[in-house]
């Protein structure tokens, strides 16, 4: 892998990161470079592709960051205040396909492009859940800020590969192939549902794709500095198939479209993507084809969620058939787009009343509706547990009989081994889903791959022997079972469930009980435990609200991102959208009059959305808080609203989203024909309560889009009291800092609506307030109206407007009366109940309260009319790609790192010798005068070496680039070139022996010499061990001399990283084993053999 690794390199002032290749397989470094934000919050860093030969690495103002190459960057990610990149420390190959090599990532670290803070934090060994310490809180006297992100990708389940798209299953690839498609194009071709890290490399992949050319592009891609990584199981097996070598694999791919852990995501979203979906290829290879077999599985493409503390699987359905029919079909078009045909095999259970049955209800009717597809959409219901616990396993042949039509329809995908050429594609999937897509769904699968793969042999008279047939059936079914574990295990936490019967084909005791302990585990994880992982996994997903804006300065970009602003209209339109927004405090009241005067408005008869807020819908006493059922009071209002907005000639509102803090509830409805309009629905509660204690008082958000424009409801109760103002303050900050979503903060929407019981009151005496309602004195009132005052200050609601207020106070009335307070109490009227807004495009054409008696409090009601924007993506393309072409023009790119002195003069002019190798590789460098070398030598690429009949595992690139340590003296003339890709007769060339320093410097950390030489000059020998670094090394601080001088017999078995062997001991070597061999002319050959280890 070293052609793939690169070397990290540091400066201080600024600090400055540089990541370039291991080898010259690349000329392109990764340069980044933290500059002044000028006096701003912002943290900012440049970043370039830049040249490698171009940067000066020489002095001390780069060094070493790592001992050791690693594996590239996963991208870049801010945590608090900082900004970091992530690289690939550890990786261990686990499979090799189609001849490229694949990757595990063991181990990842991060470090600041910012400052030097985290550079010498230690990290734990790489992470496993087996681990007992997995889930243990690191210690020290530093805690990494990316620690639950370096967790997150440390646990085995990330898997890369350099030179293959890993993303898209073999059939994808080889079309592509057909097609005339680059193979290499990994950057261009990969799958966006299946890259982890898409949002970490989004910055470095824009530059790549505005900035460079295609042949920078192509270099870079090969350099092995950027890293695609998905998340699921790849695992590789060995065997034979009647006395043939053949390698079977298993890739499974989990989307990270709706990621997320096992109780906090489920079923699906607006965009159609939905939970814990894995496409799951089974491979098989030999010298006649190569076979792959597609099934997917997913959550049920319904709206539902599991919510609170989880020991009964019971299921919330959070919006109806109607509002998700819409993005059930998104769903299966974009499986038809991506697989052609789909056959549902439902697992759940299908009991009267169970939450099972429930969900398989709701999934049966929103495939029937999608009646144009029905010639590409089937499915069949298999009650997995009913039908296993009363006949067993064995009736499992019961499924495989109802998907054998489908399974021969759909074929599989099979190509010639020698040509490459495709024979078959598969033509459809097996969608399989249970609750959580794991347990059933893997037992399934795993007998659905075997069928198969059991019909292509026999199709093609490949037959097993008998040993054959009973070792492949443990060696099948132990992938299967890893491939189970894992996505379990990625999920949920644990291994799966039923993977003994996986595993050995039979159920045993010793199964059940594992089953059981791996049951009691997944409650205390999902409970307690997954909100951590969730975070991390937002994270890495670019879906957190509460972090900086990074910007990773490109002043290309920049100019871009301002000239796209300022031309929005050229590439966008907009359209009209109605919206009723309504609050009402109704005081523990569910029934009483019409809801028909509060709702309707004779400014619009159907608006595209209704906003409800409820507040108070249980008495606010600990009585009613033990014994009310909140669920069910909000069901029972959800009907009650539904209806008054449904009842009438024309109408036709779904439930888009009903949300409820205890007391409090949000009802969102949309009109039936605009659903399609509504998109990326989230929630979020706060609590403000008894300091966050209690939900007597909190708020609630939902966020959505509307067309392109994004959107924030919020529903609040806040601080009672006529003196409480700093209360509701505080709540109201409380509630506006506390309520987050994915993706954005609250106030990064386009539009935002607050409306509730505020409970800010006038400040002024009750009989004023009340002397001046009744001589319609509104506006005086308004004037000591305590939010309007607190408005005005900044103290809350700051930028919010609120529409004129002609109708009287809305509290507080005696219950069933038009009479303001008479209570001993006697309360004075105020405006508490409120609809404030924040943004463009936004106008209020009605501001008015209803009437009903039932409450203390009167309802409000206003109507918006808000200007959406619709942006039209290809439009937007083609405008960018303008842009940054006229820019490009105009050089808006930062400058580069200083570049280096150029070359040497000509070695005619220099003393020569046929003794000493020459480790420059520039065979005519231009001639100019005497100056000191910017670089240490570098040793011959393996192109260049191969040439010669010679191998070498360590590049040039490799060793060009460490720090150089300046030899104690230099003669004239005595300077090397930078280093160079070109290949030619290195060995012929003719060097200045006078150059060659009479002592090494025993400082390089991948190359030490031989203390004991044939010829005249000698040298000495690395330092020795170290227990406070890695492999006891001590850590160098400079390069090893500019030439390098070998001769046969000598004893290195004191170079702990290069062992030159032909006789020596080589015990002392952990990283390269190599041998040696005569050459002519009296000198000893270079490494004839090597490797450097993973």
């Amino acid at each position: 892998m070293t052609d793939r690794q690169c070397i990290v390199f540091v400066q201080a002032n600024p600090r400055t990161l540089v990541l370039r290749p291991a080898v010259n397989l690349s000329k392109t470094a990764l340069v980044f470079e933290a500059i002044d934000p000028g006096g701003t919050r912002a943290i900012r860093s440049t970043a370039r592709f830049q040249p490698s030969d171009t940067i000066d690495l020489s002095g001390q103002q780069f060094s070493l960051l790592l001992q050791r190459p690693v594996y590239g960057t996963i991208g870049l990610v801010q945590v608090e205040n900082d900004l970091f990149i992530g690289v690939v420390t550890e990786a261990v190959k686990i499979a090799e396909l189609e001849d490229a090599p694949i990757y595990r990532i063991q181990k990842v670290n991060f470090y600041s492009l910012i400052s030097d803070r985290y550079d010498a934090v230690e990290q734990p060994d790489p992470l496993r859940p087996t681990n007992p310490t997995y889930l243990e809180e690191p210690t020290g006297p530093t805690i990494h800020p990316c620690q639950a992100l370096i967790k997150l990708i440390s646990t085995g389940s990330f898997y890369f590969s350099p030179t293959m798209d890993l993303t898209r299953s073999a059939q994808r690839r080889a079309l592509d192939v057909q097609q005339g498609a680059s193979a290499m194009n990994i950057f261009e071709k990969a799958d966006a549902h299946f890259v982890w890290n898409k949002h970490l490399l989004s910055g470095l992949l824009q530059i790549r794709d505005q900035e460079l050319s295609a042949t920078e592009r192509e270099d870079l891609d090969h350099g092995g500095l950027l890293v695609l990584a998905i998340q699921g199981y790849v695992g590789q097996v060995n065997f034979t198939i009647g006395g043939q070598p053949c390698r079977m694999a298993l890739v499974s791919r989990l989307s990270c479209k709706r990621a997320g852990t096992r109780l906090l995501s489920r079923g699906v979203n607006d965009d159609g993507h939905v939970s814990n979906f894995v496409e799951t290829e089974f491979l098989l290879y030999n010298k006649f084809f190569t076979f792959s077999f597609v099934q997917v599985r997913g959550s049920v493409p319904v709206f539902w969620e599991q919510t609170g503390i989880q020991m009964t699987h019971k299921v919330t359905i959070s919006r109806g058939a109607e509002s998700a029919a819409p993005a059930t079909r998104k769903h299966f078009e974009e499986l038809i787009t991506r697989y052609n045909k789909i056959h549902v095999a439902n697992l759940l259970g299908q009991k009267d009343g169970s939450s099972e049955q429930v969900l398989s209800e709701l999934f049966r009717q929103g495939v029937a509706k999608m009646t144009d597809l029905s010639d590409i959409v089937a499915y069949t219901e298999f009650d997995f547990h009913a039908i296993v616990k009363r006949d067993g396993y064995e009736q499992l042949s019961q499924l495989v009989a109802m998907m054998r039509a489908p399974l021969e329809s759909y074929s599989y995908f099979l190509a010639d081994g020698q040509s490459g050429s495709i024979v078959f594609t598969q033509q459809g999937v097996i969608r399989t889903n249970c609750l959580d897509c794991l347990d059933r769904t893997n037992v399934v699968q795993t007998r659905l791959a075997r069928h198969a793969l059991d019909t292509q042999l026999t199709q093609f008279d490949q037959h097993f022997t008998l040993l054959e047939a009973e070792n492949f059936a443990a060696v099948f079914n132990g992938l299967w079972a890893d491939n189970g574990d894992w996505l379990s295990k990625i999920y949920a936490g644990t291994g799966a469930l039923k993977s003994s019967y996986t595993r050995k084909g039979k159920s045993t005791m010793l199964g059940f009980l594992d089953d059981a302990v791996k049951s009691a585990n997944r409650f205390y994880i999902n409970n307690f435990q997954d909100k951590t992982r969730q975070e991390a996994i937002d994270l890495l997903l670019g879906k957190l609200a509460n972090s900086e804006n990074v910007l990773l300065r490109n002043p290309l970009h920049e100019a871009v991102t301002r000239d796209m602003r300022s031309r929005l209209a050229e590439y966008s339109s907009s359209t009209g959208v109605t919206m009723v927004v309504g609050t009402w405090n109704v005081n523990g009241k569910v029934k009483g009059d019409s809801l028909d005067q509060w709702l309707r408005s004779d400014k619009v008869e159907f608006p595209h959305i209704y906003a409800i807020g409820i507040q108070e819908l249980i008495e606010l006493n600990p009585g009613a808080y033990i014994s009310a059922d909140t669920n069910r009071l909000r069901l029972d209002w959800e009907a009650t609203l539904a209806r008054a907005i449904n009842d009438r000639p024309g109408a036709s509102y779904v439930v888009l989203r009903s949300l409820h803090l205890v007391a409090l509830g949000m009802f969102v409805f949309v009109r039936a024909d605009s659903v399609n309009l509504v998109r990326h629905v989230e929630s979020s509660v706060k609590k403000t309560g008894l300091g966050g204690m209690a939900a007597n008082k909190g708020g609630i958000g939902i966020s959505f889009s509307v067309n392109d424009t994004s959107v924030a409801l919020v529903t609040a109760h806040l601080a009672a009291g006529q003196n409480a103002v700093e209360d509701r303050n505080r709540d109201y900050w409380t509630i506006h800092n506390g309520l987050t979503f994915k993706g954005r903060r609250l106030a990064e929407h386009d539009m935002i609506f607050w409306f509730g019981d505020f409970n800010y009151r006038v400040n002024l005496s009750n009989e004023e307030v009340r002397a001046r309602v009744k001589s319609r004195e509104l506006d005086f009132l308004y004037l000591n109206d305590q939010l309007n005052e607190q408005r005005a200050a900044g103290a809350a609601f700051d930028g919010f407007q609120e529409g004129g207020i002609r109708f009287d106070p809305t509290y507080k009335y005696d219950n069933g009366t038009t009479i303001y307070d008479t209570s001993e109490k006697a309360r004075a009227p105020a405006w508490t109940d409120r609809i404030l807004y924040r943004g463009r495009r936004i106008e209020q054409r009605e501001y008015a309260r209803g009437e009903s008696l039932i409450s203390d409090h009167r309802p409000v009601r206003a109507v918006f009319d808000l200007q959406t924007v619709i942006i039209d993506r290809e439009k937007q393309d083609i405008l960018q790609k303008q842009i940054y072409q006229e820019k490009m023009a105009t050089k808006h790119i930062p400058p580069p790192l200083p570049v280096r002195a150029q070359g040497p003069p000509k070695l005619s002019e220099q003393p020569t010798t046929s003794l000493l190798i020459d480790l420059a590789e520039d065979p005519d460098p231009p001639q100019q005068k005497s100056f000191l070398p910017s670089t240490p030598p570098f040793i011959p690429s393996k192109a260049t070496i191969h040439s010669a009949g010679v191998q070498s595992s360590i590049d040039s690139a490799f060793r060009d680039s460490f720090p150089p340590a300046r030899p104690e003296s230099f003669p004239p003339r005595s300077n090397l070139p930078p280093p160079s890709s070109k290949t030619f007769s290195w060995w012929n060339r003719e060097v200045d022996e006078a150059f060659i320093p009479r002592e090494g410097n025993d400082k390089n950390p991948f190359y030490a010499f031989p203390p004991k030489q044939t010829a005249t000059t000698s040298y000495t020998a690395m330092a020795g061990r170290s227990p406070t670094l890695p492999n006891g090394y001590s850590r160098p601080a400079a390069t090893p001399p500019n030439f390098l001088l070998v001769s046969s017999g000598s004893d290195s078995k004191h170079n702990p990283f290069t062992n030159t062997n032909s006789g020596s001991d080589s015990k002392h070597n952990p990283f390269i084993n190599t041998n040696t061999q005569s050459i002519p002319n009296g000198g000893s050959a270079l490494p004839r053999t090597g490797q450097l280890l993973d």
